[in-house]
Order: C-alpha cells, then structure tokens, then sequence
C-alpha cells in the first residue's frame, strides 16, 4: 500500500528562475519542473497518494485553473510580473479561495506558507511518533522564521515608501 501525503508543492517554472528553492524544501514535499508535460506526468502520478496539491503557475499559464486539469483538491498559485497582470487575473477569477494571485516577488512567501501548513498537518498526523513530530515542528519553526524576515523586509520597504 503507498503512503498518503498531506500535501504536495508544485513549482511550474517554465523560465527556470527559481532554482534555489529546491534547496529549502523536502524533494518528498517539493517538486520544481520547467517543462510542463513533466509537470503534470508528476502530478497525475501523485493523484492517489496527495490529499492536497498546492500548484504554483506562471500567469502564462493560468488556463490550467480554468480546464480543471488536475482534479484533485488543489489551491492554484498564480505568480504575475506587475500590478497590471495582477488586477486582470483577480478580474478573471473574482479571487475565488482556491486560486491565489501575486507579485513574483512574493512567491518565496506562498512557498513558505504552503510547507508550513504541511509540516504542522504532518506534526499532527506523527502525533505518536516523537521524532517525527519534533522534526515537522522544527522545520517549521525555521521556514517560519525566514517567513518573518522576508515579511519584515516587505514591510520596511512600504514603509520606506511612504518617507
């Protein structure tokens, strides 16, 4: 019988800008790719063993959301280069809850958000494993450390935007 995962993250990365992210997460967890039909042949081959895809796309490639390819419980991020692309894909989508739309700089946030609430769903599930509680709790403790120096950053530079 295969293991049931909480959650998976999904990173479709067709300009291959991110790759340090893959430093910072679990490869169980996290998967980057920048070719489309990889992406997907890994999602439609963790469609029985995840109860939650977190799937961040490029605005280029937001039909995804609207064709339902993936059919499984997913929150859709879609990561846009400026305010413009923004506003038309919160028109496009009125922002339901499973859909998700920000700056590109603010991707490193939603990353981070995402594994956090994985690693606290894992902590519950590990509730008789120790170790393996600690462990969820400890790396969650770190990545929500970083979360508080990069919202801590964002805040200083809207601050310093307004002097």
């Amino acid at each position: 019988m295969s293991t049931i995962h909480p959650s998976l993250i999904v990173l479709l990365d067709l300009e291959d800008e991110y790759k340090d992210f893959e430093k910072f997460f679990d490869s169980q967890l996290f998967r980057r790719y920048t070719n489309k039909d990889q992406c997907f042949h890994h999602i439609s081959s963790r469609l029985n063993t995840s109860r939650l895809l977190h799937l961040f796309l490029p605005k280029s490639e937001h039909a995804i959301v609207e064709t339902r390819l993936v059919t499984f419980n997913t929150i859709y991020y879609i990561y846009c280069i400026d305010k413009s692309s923004i506003s038309a894909m919160q028109d496009l989508y009125n922002v339901p809850m499973f859909v998700k739309i920000f700056h590109k700089r603010s991707l490193s946030t939603y990353l981070q958000q995402a594994a956090i609430s994985h690693l606290i769903e894992q902590a519950e599930r590990a509730q008789h494993q120790p170790d393996e509680r600690d462990m969820a709790l400890q790396t969650a403790f770190e990545l929500s450390n970083a979360l508080t120096y990069e919202l801590r950053q964002h805040m200083q530079e809207k601050i310093n935007a307004f002097v």
